[in-house]
């Protein structure tokens, strides 16, 4: 049986088109298989300076005034959310965020007449303490550390002691209402300001 030339042509074109699309898909990016997930960074990798941290008294503030660098300064915020900036006097800033604080003190500085064009930062140094009570070996008040959680803390404060419920630990976190208290493992962060309360066991 002959073989035309059309049919052996069309034969080997064929071929060439199954070769060329086995080349294309060999060519293609393949999904990834791994179902990891991207893990943000931690509360611990930030910056001090977030635009959403909103501040508090026992939070620590550095004014840097570049216009004059006399008016310069670092100040805590006072039980009633205030601090005194040099030439400023007692401003209120409670709840306000570094960059509205910033605003707020040059408009101070400009409608003062202390400067024309004040030219300011301010940068949050440290945060306000943690406080830890009950059952540790030394209760009271801590500096923050950045991503700390409640093992931490409990470390910070000496430990437990031998009568410490290690199961019921609770935390009062900053912003809840006065005695909202929450039930936490170890691995429970802890935020700047929260109340960490450790009991005493029934037996």
């Amino acid at each position: 049986m002959q073989v035309t030339f059309s049919k052996i042509l069309s034969r080997c074109t064929a071929a060439l088109l199954v070769a060329m699309a086995l080349a294309v898909s060999a060519c293609e990016p393949q999904a990834p298989t791994s179902t990891a997930t991207i893990q943000q960074p931690s509360q611990g990798t930030q910056n001090l300076r977030l635009g959403d941290y909103r501040v508090a008294p026992g939070d620590r503030l550095r004014v840097v005034v570049l216009s004059d660098a006399e008016l310069s300064g670092e100040y805590e915020v006072d039980s009633v959310g205030m601090i005194a900036p040099r030439m400023a006097g007692r401003v209120a800033v409670l709840g306000m965020s570094t960059a509205e604080i910033e605003t707020m003190l040059a408009d101070r500085y400009r409608s003062g007449g202390y400067l024309r064009t004040p030219r300011l930062s301010v940068d949050l140094v440290s945060r306000r303490p943690f406080y830890i009570l009950g059952e540790v070996s030394r209760p009271g008040s801590f500096p923050y550390v950045s991503g700390i959680n409640v093992v931490q803390a409990v470390a910070i404060a000496g430990g437990y002691t031998r009568r410490a419920a290690k199961t019921r630990v609770t935390i009062q976190r900053f912003n809840a209402t006065l005695g909202q208290e929450e039930t936490v493992n170890e691995d429970t962060p802890v935020g700047p300001g929260d109340v960490i309360r450790v009991p005493e066991r029934w037996f």
